[in-house]
């Protein structure tokens, strides 16, 4: 069978894929309108879209680094005003600190000057209570040796 097919397309030539003729030109017109109108509303909006985008996309990008160095600015200020509040509060401790030893150094010598003064004062409170003691005490023990030695010896001395 494939025999008879192959005798049969012997004398026949395969049609050429384009016919050079007069439609062609129609078939040309046809590309020309179409390119045309494909390129008014179709190829330039969309190529008008995509350069829309990527300056939108430049823009975003140029405005995020923009902010990024805005930020890490801030940063910065922000580090360098906590900084300085911290010394300020460590100079300001340390006032606060000498202040408080001094009152407190002037306290203490307040307080050491009234306590020696009252040991100072009890002690003379002390003494004139032992001189007062002894002198009692050796009268009395005077009269006492005298009763004694009258009591011993009979008589008076």
């Amino acid at each position: 069978m494939k025999t008879l097919v192959l005798l049969a397309a012997e004398g026949h030539k395969p049609p050429p894929l384009v016919d050079i003729d007069g439609t062609i030109f129609v078939q040309f017109g046809i590309f020309i309108v179409l390119l045309f109108i494909l390129t008014k509303f179709v190829f330039r909006p969309y190529l008008a879209m995509l350069k829309e985008r990527d300056e939108n996309i430049d823009g975003a990008r140029a405005q995020a680094a923009e902010m990024n160095e805005q930020t890490t600015a801030d940063v910065n200020s922000y580090e360098d005003k906590i900084m300085a509040a911290r010394k300020e509060a460590a100079s300001v401790r340390a006032v606060f600190r000498e202040e408080g030893e001094n009152e407190a150094s002037d306290v203490l010598g307040k307080a050491r000057a009234e306590s020696d003064a009252k040991v100072e004062s009890s002690r003379q409170r002390i003494r004139k209570s032992a001189d007062a003691a002894r002198l009692a005490l050796r009268t009395r023990a005077d009269r006492i040796a005298k009763e004694i030695t009258t009591k011993l010896l009979g008589r008076e001395v």
